[in-house]
């Protein structure tokens, strides 16, 4: 029979692993698709693995140096550029009484500044300490998967997701009088007229053939 992988743990330490996460700590984050999604941030995960295992009693490292890789994401949800490159990084956390925990952490560009790779950078280290601690189970997030739907869209709202369709569809090659005529023959309504659903999934298909097009473009490169 295989051994449990924290069976070198002290025994408080498994006792408190065992037990459910204090939803206290749990932050919220709304994405503009409408849908919420639960995390733990970066001091969190630090305190926790204080308070569990103890302070000086566990660590967390890089494996290699973080990989960059210029990509141009665009959420289908919504149409807008969410990255302009990414930066991967492998974390090794090690916890005195078992085996290290390891996994790749990821960081977004989102400005094509000096700042914006070094928080790129960061961000994909502490994406990957958080993964490798989320091993260990729901004191450190490992059930925090799990998303819902948010309220329905504000008129304002709808007026982005219009924007954002039409600029979809501007970087297509299609001119705005056109891309509304193509908008009443697809969904035989006007384009001013459409609703929450409508407009998000034309912008989900609109995004998806424009990261298409990018994946063959860095393909051929």
């Amino acid at each position: 029979m295989t051994a449990p992988l924290n069976e070198g743990l002290p025994q408080e330490a498994l006792d408190l692993l065992a037990q459910p996460l204090d939803r206290a700590l749990v932050r919220e984050r709304a994405r503009d698709d409408g849908n919420v999604f639960a995390y733990l941030d970066r001091q969190v995960v630090i305190d926790q693995a204080n308070r569990i295992f103890g302070y000086g009693r566990w660590g967390a490292e890089t494996v290699g140096e973080p990989r960059y890789q210029a990509i141009e994401a665009i959420d289908p949800g919504t149409g807008e550029v969410q990255a302009l490159g990414i930066y991967t990084v492998s974390v090794r956390v090690t916890v005195t009484g078992c085996p290290p925990k390891s996994d790749v952490g990821s960081g977004f560009v989102t400005e094509r500044t000096l700042e914006g790779h070094s928080n790129a950078a960061k961000a994909a280290v502490t994406d990957g300490m958080k993964r490798a601690f989320s091993q260990f189970g729901s004191q450190f997030g490992h059930d925090l998967n799990e998303r819902r739907a948010g309220s329905l869209a504000s008129p304002a709202k709808l007026d982005e997701l219009r924007r954002r369709l039409l600029a979809l569809l501007g970087r297509l090659g299609v001119a705005e009088p056109r891309a509304r005529e193509w908008f009443r023959e697809r969904h035989k309504q006007e384009l001013d007229e459409a609703g929450e659903q409508e407009l998000t999934s034309t912008i989900r298909v609109l995004a998806n053939e424009l990261n298409e097009r990018e994946a063959q473009r860095r393909k051929a490169a």
